[in-house]
């Protein structure tokens, strides 16, 4: 391998070593997340809450990325409401 391909190719080492720690990152917070929607203590607000919140979380992030980065913000929102949601509607039942 010539220099410039062993460069490239530490750079991709890297790169993939940070993005693995970003993303063990961000599943410990997804769980620290959950962990509070679940105890909140007023599931109905925090939906009303949310609601009123998500368009302007969709809208700010509109051009912060590409198509990758479109999509995961809008999975991760579509998860979050879910769950927010599940939970209002398991106190309503109780």
């Amino acid at each position: 391998m010539t220099t410039t391909t062993e460069n490239i190719l530490e750079r991709l080492l890297a790169c993939e070593a940070q993005l693995e720690a970003q993303r063990g990152y961000l599943k410990a917070l997804e769980y620290g997340l959950r962990a509070t929607v679940i105890s909140h203590p007023d599931p109905s607000e925090l939906s009303r809450t949310w609601g009123a919140l998500l368009p302007g979380i969709a809208e700010k992030h509109t051009d912060d990325g590409g198509p990758v980065f479109a999509a995961a913000i809008a999975q991760a929102l579509m998860l979050l409401t879910e769950q927010i949601d599940e939970a209002s509607r398991n106190l309503d039942r109780s």
